[in-house]
């Protein structure tokens, strides 16, 4: 290493304050299954699904604006740097004035 001039940065295990802003991906990511989960067992599909979605919402914030005219409303987003344009999709039906034993599991 001292040879090609290489020199290594470490991350201790549990020190997250050293992770920067990937830390806070992280701790994003968590406290978005967190509230989707709860305590809820899920399946294989399930739990694929929901880390889809995260991955989606995660992949759709704002970095920062596409133009500096404030009439125009489009951002850069990490969706950009992934397929190119920004991550759409349509929005779901709110479940929430269903009462819950109506709904199947598939449906939550």
């Amino acid at each position: 290493c001292v040879v090609r001039h290489i020199q290594w940065h470490f991350n201790p295990p549990l020190a997250s304050h050293f992770g920067g802003i990937w830390e806070a991906g992280v701790k994003s990511a968590k406290i978005y299954l967190k509230k989707a989960v709860g305590d809820t067992a899920l399946t294989y599909e399930e739990l694929s699904t929901l880390l889809a979605k995260v991955e989606a919402i995660l992949n759709s914030r704002p970095l920062c604006p596409l133009s500096l005219d404030p009439q125009e409303c489009e951002y850069l987003s990490p969706g950009h740097f992934l397929i190119g344009e920004p991550l759409l999709s349509i929005p779901e039906p709110s479940l929430l004035d269903v009462r819950l034993n109506t709904l199947d599991r598939w449906q939550l």
